[in-house]
């Protein structure tokens, strides 16, 4: 697989996911309603848990968007760029308001899957902070290179 295809076939899934995750945070509500009949646990909690992960659905959704955003830019071949800073500084917040708000479920429903999430989501945000760093400096140097020449 070229290049060419690889960022075409990472458009289409970064699409996909949107779109996807939009539709399922907002069906949650009847979701969970069907899904109740089966896990007492989503019946007894009804409102705690849409809301919760309705919360925990919008932040995987910002996070998309932004990486469906910073994506543009690597499809323009100008990837260093401050906006994209700005994209991973907001999706390492979004990232540790899913982990926050995931950590509270676990205050009355507790899994272990809630709690590997709740570490995916930290170390999600741990990496976008980093990269933004790196990002940082990548654009300044980038444009002290370009004013130099």
């Amino acid at each position: 697989m070229n290049g060419k295809t690889l960022a075409r076939f990472t458009k289409y899934l970064l699409d996909f996911m949107f779109w996807s995750g939009l539709t399922l945070t907002a069906s949650l509500p009847w979701l969970f309603r069907f899904a109740g009949r089966f896990y007492p646990n989503l019946a007894n909690y009804y409102a705690f848990n849409v809301v919760l992960f309705m919360l925990s659905g919008a932040g995987a959704v910002l996070i998309i968007f932004e990486l469906r955003r910073m994506f543009k830019t690597v499809l323009r071949d100008d990837c260093f760029v401050r906006e994209n800073v700005l994209s991973l500084r907001r999706m390492g917040f979004c990232s540790l308001a899913v982990a926050a708000i995931t950590a509270a479920r676990t205050l009355i429903i507790f899994t272990p899957a809630t709690l590997v999430i709740v570490l995916v989501f930290f170390i999600a945000a741990l990496f976008s902070f980093v990269l933004a760093g790196v990002f940082d400096k990548a654009v300044s140097y980038k444009l002290e290179n370009d004013l130099t020449i």
